[in-house]
């Protein structure tokens, strides 16, 4: 999160993955600006466990606002559009792992908001988002084998897939089928999409912004898996608020 509202703040723009900003807004530049330095704040905020729950909660707020405002609209204006879909799911997951975090973390005593939080809320909002993600493999295979290293075999299967592993994960997390594996799967498998994909193309072309860009949303979409899977992993009561 940090990084990408880095990313926005260097180019004055809404970084590549939120383009659908209209660039004829009023304050354009000023409005990516600011939008890159709440990322920034709360990115780092999450780091320092006296901030890390209410700066879960502004970027949960934030991140929603932007998926309503923006990412919705463009959706049902184009609905047969997959990737519309997918950017709207992608974004999706970022609310969902800062809403997973907030709920995870106790709250302060005497903290407003102490009640505030539902990790099953996160993890459904999670399992929702992963089913446009697989099946942008689906839907866009000239894209998405070619990413696959070219030391690995069978590149149009493993895509496919890997595809189909986002979608069983999310059912698996929102009926509550082995939710705790299919959440932690998921969290390794887009780890291994940054590592083995995104990393290596960024280190051939540094100068890239955009390939900056889908090294960080993957990134982020791993976190936010961890978060999810973490909350599966921990007894409820570590959810109770503080008195």
């Amino acid at each position: 999160m940090a990084a990408l509202g880095g990313l926005g703040i260097g180019f004055r723009d809404f970084a590549f993955a939120w383009q659908l900003v209209p660039k004829g807004i009023p304050e354009h530049d000023a409005l990516a600006i600011v939008c890159g330095a709440i990322l920034v704040a709360g990115g780092l905020a999450l780091l320092v466990p006296r901030t890390a729950r209410l700066s879960a909660l502004a970027l949960a707020a934030v991140l929603l606002l932007f998926v309503l405002a923006v990412r919705v609209p463009h959706a049902v204006a184009q609905p047969l559009v997959e990737g519309n879909w997918y950017g709207l799911s992608e974004t999706l997951t970022f609310v969902a792992g800062s809403w997973t975090m907030f709920s995870m973390v106790p709250a302060r005593h005497g903290q407003a908001l102490a009640r505030l939080g539902s990790v099953r809320a996160g993890q459904i909002l999670f399992a929702l988002a992963l089913p446009a993600l697989g099946l942008a493999h689906f839907f866009y295979m000239d894209q998405t084998a070619p990413l696959i290293p070219s030391w690995l075999p069978f590149h149009v299967p493993l895509a496919y897939f890997t595809g189909a592993a986002h979608i069983a994960a999310g059912l698996a997390i929102l009926f509550g089928v082995l939710p705790r594996l299919a959440a932690t799967l998921e969290a390794i498998m887009v780890s291994l999409f940054t590592l083995l994909v995104w990393v290596p193309v960024v280190i051939a072309a540094p100068g890239n912004a955009y390939d900056w860009t889908e090294l960080l949303v993957s990134m982020a979409i791993a976190g936010a898996a961890w978060a999810v899977a973490e909350s599966f992993h921990t007894p409820a009561s570590t959810f109770a608020p503080r008195r």
